[in-house]
């Protein structure tokens, strides 16, 4: 399954690649794509992915990587 999220706090795009790249190593996630310049993240989750655990740990690595930055979902 795809999910679309917005993305807040965003300050530059190599955060926006290093974030993308945690993500992709979650448990749970297939694919994800961050964008800095539309401000928007795409994830791709096995069917039975708990999307709101993935979406509480990719907040946690935004705000690492770029603090203040989080998904919001759509």
């Amino acid at each position: 399954m795809k999910k679309k999220f917005k993305i807040q706090g965003l300050q530059c795009a190599n955060c926006g690649n290093k974030i993308e790249g945690e993500i992709k190593k979650l448990d749970g996630v297939i694919d994800a794509n961050v964008s800095f310049l539309t401000e928007k993240a795409k994830i791709e989750l096995e069917d039975d992915a708990n999307v709101d655990e993935i979406l509480e740990k990719a907040n946690e690595i935004a705000d690492r990587i770029e603090p203040g930055c989080k998904f919001i979902a759509k």
